[in-house]
């Protein structure tokens, strides 16, 4: 899980009651260590990072594919590219949920790119068009909001 804010910490305990999953191939990643116990207590890992676009690929591959079963990164972060996400996941072999299309950090506040390049549509042509051009892999559900939106289908 990517993110452990508001809504990471709203969403792990409908993973847990919805999903079986082994508890030791979680990871929570999280740039703030602020509420860990409740990970600690859990017996799921915590690992105090941002996800950048510079470190992603390094960072989550081996999260993502170490073990045995399915892959499945849930992002509930801020300033995360979701499509390079996503094409990783896609790479992998990797299930993929988030609730937003989101840019890496910086996006919306790049001088050198016009105001219609720096907006939520133009993100969400982005996904549609790797959607179009690469169509079939493992599902990547986007943009599916939290609450209501994925608290809701959890």
């Amino acid at each position: 899980m990517i993110g452990f804010g508001s809504i990471g910490r709203g969403t792990l305990p409908l993973i847990e009651r919805h999903f079986k999953f082994d508890k030791s191939r979680m990871t929570v990643i999280d740039p703030l260590d602020t509420d860990r116990k409740l990970l600690d207590e859990r017996g799921i890992a915590f690992m105090q990072d941002a996800v950048t676009e510079k470190n992603y690929k390094k960072l989550l591959t081996p999260l993502l594919t170490n073990g045995g079963g399915q892959g499945f990164c849930v992002n509930l972060s801020v300033d995360t590219g979701s499509v390079d996400l996503m094409k990783l996941c896609r790479k992998l072999g990797v299930l993929y949920i988030d609730t937003v299309v989101e840019p890496w950090l910086g996006f919306y506040f790049d001088a050198e790119a016009d105001n219609a390049s720096r907006t939520n549509y133009a993100l969400r042509e982005a996904m549609i068009k790797e959607k179009q051009d690469k169509p079939g892999g493992p599902t990547a559900v986007s943009t599916c909001g939290a609450n209501p939106g994925m608290v809701s289908g959890f």
